[in-house]
């Protein structure tokens, strides 16, 4: 069985330049798979779950 999960959350990143949509993609990439244990700039926060359902497994 297949569970999707849904959540609010959101990465705060510190660095001098803007980031292009590519490169928010990737923090957020990073920070979904390493957490802040490995965090140098950027922090995450992960709040509500917002919904939760069972998934067919090609979805």
């Amino acid at each position: 069985m297949k569970q999707r999960i849904e959540f609010k959350g959101f990465v705060d990143v510190d660095q001098d330049a803007p980031l292009n949509l590519g490169d928010a993609r990737r923090r957020v990439i990073k920070a979904l798979y390493l957490g802040d244990r490995f965090a140098d700039d950027y922090t995450t926060t992960l709040d509500d779950v917002t919904f939760m359902s069972s998934v067919g497994d090609g979805e």
